[in-house]
């Protein structure tokens, strides 16, 4: 696999961990209409990210792999001990900030490694750090 691909098997990856993170939590949103529609709104970004991805995958004739199941039994069994003891919505959107801030940490490390790829696919992962960055802020409104 080259370097393209593999940044563009990791831009996957972290879109799917998302998605994965939000179906885990999403149910433990109480009445906060708010919240909620903040939540869908960020997986449905990550849904239409990831058709973008899978389009651009076509390019490289290369087919993104998908997060292992060890990952998306993790971050089930953390959102449940994460939520146990406390399911606020403050307590959710404290889950997804971090779960966040996590995605902008992994966009910063990918850029910078793969910063001699595709342009194409550094900006796919400089745009998808912002609106990563977006989603933060609108976050912090709910702690």
């Amino acid at each position: 696999m080259d370097k393209c691909s593999k940044l563009l098997n990791e831009l996957h990856k972290a879109c799917r961990a998302a998605i994965v993170g939000i179906d885990n939590i999403k149910d433990e949103i109480g009445n906060n209409k708010d919240l909620l529609e903040l939540i869908k709104k960020q997986n449905n970004y990550y849904e239409s990210y990831i058709k973008d991805l899978k389009k651009l995958a076509v390019d490289y004739d290369f087919t993104p792999d998908d997060i292992s199941c060890f990952m998306k039994a993790n971050s089930f069994m953390v959102s449940k001990m994460e939520t146990m003891m406390d399911k606020s919505d403050q307590k959710v959107a404290e889950i997804m900030i971090n779960g966040t801030k996590m995605g902008i940490s992994q966009m910063d490390e990918l850029i910078h490694e793969y910063e001699d790829c595709d342009e194409k696919l550094i900006n796919y992962a400089k745009s998808f750090k912002e609106k990563l960055e977006n989603f933060l802020n609108s976050l912090k409104g709910f702690v």
